[in-house]
């Protein structure tokens, strides 16, 4: 798992071939425009989801590496390992995490009060872990 600020997404553009390719779609704010769903952009696919946190996180295994942006609001975002928490992260707005094929996360979780979020989460096909 790794977690950085959208600024700095330039810097890991060599971490998969469709990189750059997320960078120009973030650059011209099409997820922040687009409703709830899944699309395909140059051959890159995205999921926008939006929901509200709560105390009980969802927990999931990424078949193939996902890049999960927070376009508004926030929640916690933990990496799981044998069934324990390893790594935990409040993450916001303008944040990222880069998680890897076959990694066991948790999210839409926040500890103080229910939270409104965006989110769009690219899927980077062969990036294993």
């Amino acid at each position: 798992m790794l977690f950085d600020v959208l600024d700095n997404l330039e810097w890991y553009r060599a971490l998969h071939p469709q990189m750059q390719g997320i960078i120009d779609i973030m650059d011209r704010s099409l997820p922040y425009d687009d409703l709830p769903g899944t699309y395909t952009v140059q051959g890159i696919t995205y999921k926008v989801m939006t929901y509200t946190t709560s105390e009980h996180a969802v927990l999931q295994t990424a078949e193939e590496a996902q890049l999960h942006i927070i376009l508004e609001g926030e929640e916690l975002f933990s990496l799981q390992q044998e069934g324990k928490v390893c790594v935990v992260s409040q993450i916001t707005t303008g944040m990222f995490v880069l998680v890897r094929a076959g990694e066991t996360y948790s999210h839409q979780q926040n500890r103080n009060s229910a939270v409104a979020v965006k989110k769009v989460v690219f899927t980077l096909p062969g990036l294993g872990a």
